[in-house]
């Protein structure tokens, strides 16, 4: 059997190789999908699938369904390729008030509780004075708290562009 023209390793049959569809299929099959993104429910789901021939080898990559993390294979061990990163933005208005707040539901649930950063995308006027922070965090949603500097100070704001960053990592 010859190999693909890549330098990958992958088996192709040859004109002078006797005809066999199974094995040419498998030697495809098994090049390519070792070489692509493998999907597994979770890490023993891979653990379970990737032994004997199908052992991990380095630089194999895997997404785990349970964690929505991508991962690679560095010869000994498996390590997360990135964090798990949403963001968006609020607006946010109120009426003769020291305090503001709104729960913000993310896109798509995580798979446990994000870290989360909010930011007051303005500063004008007397909002250029409030602050923000995140709590009652859960992996659907959280609650963007926006505070006056001067808790006796009561000020309006109307359609306050709220941004807000969360990440598991």
């Amino acid at each position: 059997m010859a190999t693909d023209d890549f330098g990958q390793g992958i088996n192709v049959a040859a004109l002078l190789d006797a005809p066999d569809a199974a094995t040419l299929a498998r030697n495809l099959a098994n090049g390519i999908a070792s070489r692509s993104i493998l999907r597994f429910a979770s890490a023993s789901a891979r653990a379970a699938a990737l032994t004997g021939v199908s052992a991990p080898t380095a630089g194999m990559h895997s997404y785990l369904e349970d964690t929505q993390r991508l991962y690679f294979y560095t010869g000994s061990v498996w390590r997360q390729v990135s964090s798990l990163t949403q963001q968006g933005s609020v607006n946010l208005s109120w009426t003769n008030a020291n305090t503001a707040s709104v729960t913000v539901t993310f896109p798509f649930a995580f798979a446990s509780t994000p870290n989360v950063f909010v930011n007051i995308n303005s500063g004008n006027g007397a909002v250029a004075r409030w602050s923000c922070r995140a709590y009652q965090i859960t992996a659907t949603n959280f609650v963007a708290f926006l505070y006056a500097a001067d808790a006796a100070s009561l000020t309006s704001g109307s359609a306050i562009p709220v941004q807000w960053l969360a990440s598991l990592t």
